[in-house]
Parts: C-alpha cells; sequence; structure tokens
C-alpha cells in the first residue's frame, strides 16, 4: 500500500495556527487523544518539536521517542508511521520550501534526524513569538535557515568526521547534563586534555562547552515546566542548574522570557 503524502501546511490532527514566509511556514498542531497514524509522508522537508504530551515515530527501521522540545528533521517524502500517547500531543512545525534552499546551494539529509540543543533553543524562542503574536517574518527566516544549516548533508559529513572522542563527549553531556559537571571531569573521561576538549569544541560548534550544556539544561526545565507538579526551585535542581538565581539569568539569555513567564504562556497554548 503506498503512503499517503501530505501536501504543504497538512497534518493528521489539528491545526491551530499557522504563520508563513516565502522561504517557511510554522503550524502548530495537536492531537487531544492518543492515536496511531497510518503510513504517510510529507511533500516539504519540515523540523518538528514536541511541546507537550507523548510522541513515537518509526522511520526506516528506526524508532524515536520524542521528549518535549527535543527537535526532529524529517526530510520531504520519507514514509513514516507515528504514534500519538495516551494523553495527546502538541507539536510546532516548521516546513521549509524546497526553491530557495536550491538557490542557497543548501541540501538537506536524506535521512530522519534528531537534532541537537541549539536546535531546540532556535524554536522555543519561535514558539514563544509565535504564542504571543509577535512572530516576525525575519524572525521565522532566521530560524529557518538555522534549522536547515543544521540538517544539512555539509553538516552531517562534518559530524561523520568528528573524532571519536568528541562524539562521547557530546554523548555525555546529552545523557549527564543535569549532573554536576566539569570540563575536566569529561575530558578525563573521553581521553584528553581540558584545554584541548575545550578549544576544539568551540572551533567546532562556536560555542563554550558550558555554554551548550546551559542549553540542554534549559532545554529540560521547559519539559519539566510543561509537565507540571514541580516548583521552579525543584526544576532548576533537576535540570543541573546551581541555584534558582542562576536558572532564572540563563533562561531569560537563552529563551527570552523569564521560567515564570514561560509557564504563564505555556498554560495559555
Amino acid at each position: 500500500m503506498t503512503a499517503r503524502c501530505l501536501e504543504a501546511g497538512c497534518y493528521y490532527g489539528a491545526v491551530r495556527g499557522v504563520f508563513s514566509t516565502p522561504l517557511a511556514r510554522i503550524s502548530c498542531v495537536s492531537h487531544d487523544h492518543g492515536r496511531a497514524l497510518p503510513e504517510h509522508d510529507h511533500a516539504l522537508a519540515y523540523f518538528c518539536m514536541l511541546l507537550d504530551g507523548s510522541y513515537t515515530e518509526s522511520v526506516a527501521g528506526r524508532t524515536f521517542d520524542y521528549e518535549p522540545y527535543r527537535v526532529g528533521f524529517h526530510p520531504a517524502r520519507m514514509p513514516h508511521r507515528d504514534a500519538v500517547g495516551t494523553d495527546g500531543a502538541c507539536f510546532l512545525c516548521l516546513e521549509v520550501q524546497a526553491a530557495p534552499l536550491e538557490a542557497a546551494g543548501i541540501r538537506l539529509h536524506a535521512n530522519t534526524l534528531l537534532l541537537p540543543g541549539e536546535a531546540s533553543m532556535s524554536l522555543l524562542r519561535v514558539h514563544r513569538a509565535f504564542a504571543r503574536g509577535t512572530l516576525t517574518d525575519i524572525d521565522l527566516e532566521a530560524a529557518a535557515w538555522e534549522l536547515c544549516g543544521d540538517a544539512s548533508r555539509d553538516r552531517s559529513a562534518t559530524e561523520r568526521a568528528m573524532p571519536g572522542w568528541l562524539r562521547e563527549c557530546l554523548a555525555i553531556v546529552e545523557e549527564e547534563h543535569g549532573e554536576a559537571l566539569t570540563v575536566a571531569s569529561i575530558a578525563r573521561r573521553v581521553g584528553v586534555h581540558p584545554v584541548h576538549l575545550s578549544r576544539e569544541f568551540r572551533r567546532r560548534y562556536g560555542q563554550a562547552i558550558g555554554e551548550y550544556v546551559n542549553k540542554l539544561r534549559v532545554r529540560s526545565a521547559c519539559a519539566r515546566i510543561s509537565r507540571g507538579g514541580e516548583s521552579l526551585a525543584q526544576v532548576a535542581h533537576a535540570s543541573g542548574f546551581a541555584d534558582h538565581a542562576h536558572f532564572c539569568r540563563v533562561f531569560k539569555s537563552t529563551v527570552g522570557c523569564t521560567p515564570s513567564e514561560f509557564a504563564l504562556l505555556r498554560y495559555s497554548m
């Protein structure tokens, strides 16, 4: 049976809001109950960030379990099956038009990918502006170009060529960002000098390893705030921040609002 192709702007679930430019279209998509979706693909490549609930995707023999605020990239015309969790789910989806990418010489990856922490920060800022009604064309296009860079084949080739110790470093901070990490302890575990780790990380990613860890901690904090049931002080501690004040400073500089404002924004959606 041939997979159903969903045209631009079309999704299973209710589309609750749309904002578009010649390059990209952002849509908020919700499912109010759990469901298994039939095999399908999308006419355009798109990025998807789970805002609330749970969601599993099966594609090309692989299974991706999404956590809130994790961003996935989906190439155009890639058949997949989705399962929405029992309580439903809400997503922010960003589609990109093929022609502007071709004109810019960007070739997107041919496979589904889970993207690194900075991708979550790009879409979080778009989500905040979109929810508040302050999103502009240039805001959306800037985020779209950044995300396309993250999912480009050129970047993927660079990632494949990275040394094994750096790949191991990324895995450590992804899994353990809520703990009390130090550069020295990570360097010792991957077998390189702390100076070399710090310099190589900044050279490759344009940021200090501490900045990257903070982005992962903010992503974790957003997920905890969305789930509810914890005070912001508890969220800060569980996400790996030294104290509540530091948490608030990092969160605002990264997302553009305080944790309290983010919580109110989330509940108003």
